[in-house]
């Protein structure tokens, strides 16, 4: 019988323990006392501190920042002479490979 296999009976015990601790994580979290004011006031610093030392808060002072907003507007302005230099350069060099003699 597959019941008297020591793998099955392993496979039963990890599924009971599973099962238990899943209704347990559910019926605490559905009687579980809501947040004080305190503990939503301690969250709210955390995000904010922690807001001011990640990229988003370095990139919302962007705007405040003149050097930085001239260098980014100086590269929005060559980003389309860029890309046309560069497909115009990509064009000619597999045009001017193609002349030559083909290995094929």
């Amino acid at each position: 019988m597959i019941q008297q296999k020591p793998w099955f009976k392993v496979f039963v015990w990890f599924l009971t323990t599973f099962f238990l601790f899943l209704a347990s994580g559910v019926i605490i979290s559905i009687f579980k006392p809501g947040p004080s004011q305190i503990d939503g006031m301690k969250f709210m610093s955390g995000m904010m501190s922690a807001m001011h030392n990640s990229i988003m808060g370095i990139t919302m002072g962007v705007g405040h920042n003149r050097t930085i907003v001239r260098i980014l507007a100086t590269s929005y302005s060559m980003v389309v002479p860029t890309l046309a230099f560069s497909i115009a350069a990509g064009f000619a060099i597999r045009f001017l490979r193609r002349s030559g003699k083909s290995v094929r």
